[in-house]
């Protein structure tokens, strides 16, 4: 669960306060479909209208997920020739090489840090569950040139290839231009609170997951999967593009997000935490809302297929670390000097309130 600048004090009181949920309470058909009370989890989620969160489901709701799966099942891939993906990951001590091992333990070490001084919950949003996504991608490019072909890890490695590039483009996108624009101008009432919400966006790892990600993802996805003189024969010094994104890639992608969609309304839901009412069951709209997740899947799938396809080749190992070094660095300078501006406010008013208390006892 993200805190959305909500201090910690605050969260760990409200994680001792939680009503006692175990894993039986999802099975037992005595338990109500809503676990906790007023279906928002210690009233971190009363900004969700109360009817996407308690109340009788959409009649369209049920249709729509059994139509989602069944045509998950009927389109679902039949062809399990798997292609010789080692000629696709870097060689062993490259530049891409390291880069994937740095890569890997550097997202693995935030997440621990994440699940272990922040909240356990976090790593089922959608963000982390993207986040998870790529750091496991990059530990298997590591893998890669060591595996044998047809190994399971590199079949794994496809399946995840473009639901690892298209989460991250979900999260860079509807994060940073519709649910943030919408928290902060019409969720927080006061100045203060826009400030504590802005300075925690700017946080090293909100950053990292927000902003860096699509970026790990683009250098694990399409950088590390163009390597020169691989697949050329003529000239090894020739730049290869990346392999397109097919049909089969479009399906695990859809299966991905379906699959998370169906968690949160058979776990999330219950439990009161409604990070994504887009998903929810009870709106009237449920059939458009998951449509229209789809069609912004196979969105991200044309425009990266374009971007392969046009200006792949300006997408290079070089320009990528400078663009996310760019990022953090100028996120960093944001956030210092929102702390800067935020104590030198809290020293003018606490010097008012000294000279207003001096002139009373005078």
């Amino acid at each position: 669960m993200a805190s959305f600048g909500v201090p910690q004090s605050t969260l760990k009181e409200a994680r001792n306060k939680l009503p006692p949920i175990r894993i039986s309470s999802f099975l037992d058909p005595r338990e109500p479909w809503v676990l906790v009370p007023n279906g928002s989890l210690q009233g971190f989620f009363d900004w969700v209208p109360e009817n996407l969160r308690i109340g009788p489901w959409s009649a369209f709701a049920f249709p729509t997920m059994l139509f989602l799966i069944v045509s998950l099942y009927h389109f679902r891939p039949t062809d399990d020739d798997v292609d010789d993906y080692t000629a696709y990951y870097p060689n062993v001590y490259s530049k891409l090489w390291w880069y994937n091992i740095t890569g890997f333990s550097f997202m693995c070490a935030l997440v621990m840090y994440i699940a272990k001084y922040r909240s356990k919950g976090t790593i089922v949003t959608f963000t982390l569950v993207s986040w998870q996504v790529n750091m496991i991608r990059h530990g298997i490019n590591a893998l890669g040139p060591m595996l044998s072909d047809h190994h399971i890890l590199l079949k794994l490695n496809h399946i995840l290839r473009f639901p690892a590039l298209m989460s991250a483009s979900v999260t860079f996108t509807i994060w940073n231009f519709v649910l943030f624009p919408y928290f902060y101008f019409t969720k927080l009432e006061t100045k203060e609170k826009q400030l504590n919400f802005l300075d925690f966006n700017f946080y090293f790892r909100m950053v990292q997951v927000h902003l860096c990600n699509i970026v790990y993802s683009v250098m694990n996805t399409l950088v590390a999967g163009s390597l020169p003189g691989r697949l050329n024969l003529v000239d090894e010094k020739k730049q290869v593009p990346p392999l397109l994104f097919d049909s089969e890639d479009l399906w695990y992608a859809n299966a991905f997000i379906i699959g998370y969609g169906l968690f949160y309304v058979l776990i999330l839901d219950r439990i009161g935490v409604h990070i994504y009412p887009i998903f929810s069951p009870r709106s009237n709209f449920v059939a458009a809302t998951w449509l229209l997740v789809l069609i912004l899947v196979y969105g991200f799938y044309w425009a990266w297929n374009w971007m392969m396809t046009n200006c792949w080749h300006v997408v290079t190992f070089e320009y990528s670390m400078v663009l996310n070094a760019l990022i953090t660095t100028m996120c960093y300078g944001i956030s210092y000097s929102i702390t800067k501006g935020r104590s030198s406010c809290d020293a003018a008013a606490s010097s008012e309130n000294n000279e207003d208390s001096t002139k009373k006892q005078t």
